[in-house]
């Protein structure tokens, strides 16, 4: 039986490497992957292994370091607590994690709930030993080794696989959530008055230097009791964190018997789980859909969210665009409205509570750093535009819309929505900073002409961002149409960052000619309308109509490409 179990999960992880390995055969998937290998070495790997070097330049191979047995014997707590924590959970059904394919071939099988359990353990081997080889390489848990790390993990899920049927055991015996709750509390209570009064006996103000603390620290945990409770807890411990080699090969064997002692508990407790596992794998599969339309921003938070506004039967088909686009943030985006809402609320409420200049200045301050970085990540938090529609491509070509029209249609809802909450961030700090201390700059900041200057300055940036972000499902809709079983991992990371790299890169492009129109302007602007209420037009209108030109025309490009897409082909390149 378990060599069956070892064949289907060695041939369920090669099935998944292969299927992700073809994937690179497509440009998206292999640019990700490089991408995403270049970032994982530049910023983690390569630092994890500078970190082993020695002074000479040569490299430290993977070995235990010796280090204080107080850290295991800290862990040892942690992991105590966490064990018994377990226990207070509310859930008592006993249901486990199976996939619905497990679920359909298991449970009619002849197959006794032991050997059920077997393969849950097994077929979560790969996931434990892939856990173990990341910490290991990060350095994390580089102490332990890799197989130290790994017995660790495996007896941990086994613990809380026994701990979960235990909980559905106690239901049984009609110990229900409340009784468990009070009985895990009194039991941390109990640590928690043994913890105090072997810290309140320790004379700190005796004790001159770092390892005299070290030695008080350690002195109680060598106490028969403590000893006794932490035995459990310390050998696991000591397996992960092995103060040296000898303890990892004595550690090691232990924690791994302990692991089999507990999954002969967890199968004498002969719990039916077939049912409540069911209803958990459904749960998962509910989870799953509602965090994949979270990353693709199809996710309804509320689904009753009434419309902005009453749609007429005829009219304008951008207002139609328009109006679906606004009900899709009400319904998808509007608890970042709340958030960025609330964050306003208190610091105004902040500011009204303490009535002085400094906290005026320091929260205006604060209110127009936001005020300048929302424009950057603005039109990537409300994504409610061809974004959103793109995997429904057959729709918008069926719009009698020309594919400009539509284009700048699906871009103005983010844009009049990211520019309210811009209007608010710049007009509350300016009011702010006006109650606040008195200087040139902040006089300057209190007048009407700066929250001008900032809405011309800001929101045609904004509408740029818009038009490059929406070029990526008109340009390369392969990137943007991700299919049901979209590949996560550093693939997935390495495409983020692909994309957000084309993103600035383009963004900085199109701002040099903005930028180099504005500066003299500015020049101009401060030697011959200085004090004006002129000079904010001056100097910020040229560059403004550059931006805006530059809006147009991309909207015209992509108005364009939209019109030559292929429904069939597209629509191909969301399949798996």
């Amino acid at each position: 039986m378990i060599g069956t179990f070892l064949t289907v999960a060695f041939l369920t992880l090669k099935n998944k490497i292969v299927q992700r390995l073809r994937r690179l055969r497509e440009p998206r998937y292999l640019i990700g992957a490089i991408a995403g290998a270049a970032y994982f070495w530049f910023m983690i790997f390569r630092r994890s292994m500078a970190g082993s070097q020695t002074s000479n330049g040569k490299l430290i191979m993977m070995k235990t370091m010796a280090i204080s047995p107080v850290v295991a014997d800290v862990a040892s707590v942690v992991l105590l607590l966490l064990m018994i924590t377990a226990w207070a959970l509310p859930a008592d059904s006993g249901g486990l994690d199976f996939t619905e394919t497990e679920i359909a071939f298991l449970f009619p099988a002849p197959l006794r709930r032991r050997d059920v359990l077997l393969y849950k353990i097994v077929r979560a081997q790969p996931q434990a030993l892939f856990s173990a080889l990341i910490m290991t390489v990060l350095g994390w848990w580089r102490n332990g080794l890799f197989l130290g790390v790994w017995a660790a993990i495996s007896v941990l899920g086994v613990y809380f696989t026994l701990v979960s049927l235990g909980r559905a055991r106690l239901r049984l015996m009609h110990i229900g959530f409340l009784a468990r709750l009070a009985g895990v509390a009194v039991i941390v209570a109990g640590f928690v008055l043994l913890a105090k009064s072997e810290i309140s006996a320790i004379n700190f103000s005796k004790l001159k230097n770092g390892p005299q603390v070290m030695n008080a620290l350690a002195a109680p945990f060598h106490r028969p009791l403590i000893r006794t409770i932490l035995f459990i807890p310390r050998l696991i411990a000591s397996a992960a964190i092995p103060p040296s080699f000898a303890m990892l090969a004595i550690s090691v064997p232990i924690v791994l018997a302990l692991g089999v002692a507990f999954f002969f508990i967890a199968a004498g407790l002969n719990v039916s789980f077939e049912e409540a596992s069911i209803a958990v794998s459904q749960k998962k599969a509910t989870r799953q859909a509602r965090q994949k339309g979270q990353r693709s921003g199809t996710f309804v938070m509320f689904r009753r969210a009434p419309a902005p506004f009453k749609l007429q039967e005829t009219g304008p088909v951008e207002t139609a665009v328009i109006w679906k686009n606004m009900i899709a943030l009400m319904r998808n985006s509007i608890a970042w409205v709340v958030v960025f809402a609330a964050i306003m609320a208190f610091m105004i409420g902040m500011a009204l509570w303490f009535h002085q200049t400094s906290v005026y200045t320091a929260l205006g301050t604060s209110l127009i750093f936001m005020a300048c970085f929302f424009p950057l990540f603005g039109p990537n938090v409300f994504s409610n535009d061809l974004r959103l529609d793109m995997p429904r491509l057959e729709v918008l070509k069926s719009y009698p819309i020309s594919g400009e029209r539509l284009i700048a249609a699906e871009i103005a809802a983010p844009l009049l929505v990211i520019s309210i909450l811009e209007m608010l961030f710049a007009t509350s700090a300016s009011i702010m900073i006006g109650m606040g201390e008195a200087t040139k700059l902040t006089k300057f900041v209190a007048t009407p002409q700066f929250i001008v200057a900032v809405l011309l300055l800001t929101l045609p940036v904004v509408a740029v961002q818009l038009v490059i972000r929406n070029a990526i499902p008109v340009l390369f809709p392969a990137w943007a149409m991700r299919s049901k079983d979209e590949p996560r991992g550093f693939v997935m990371i390495g495409q983020r960052i692909v994309t957000l790299a084309g993103n600035l890169f383009v963004l900085v492009v199109a701002l040099i000619p903005a930028a180099v129109v504005f500066l003299p302007s500015l020049w101009l602007a401060f030697q011959f309308f200085s004090g004006n209420p002129a000079f904010v037009a001056v100097a910020t209108m040229p560059a403004v109509a550059v931006l805006l030109a530059e809006v147009w025309m991309g909207i015209k490009a992509l108005g364009a490409q939209f019109e030559q897409l292929d429904i069939t082909n597209e629509s191909d390149m969301s399949a798996p």
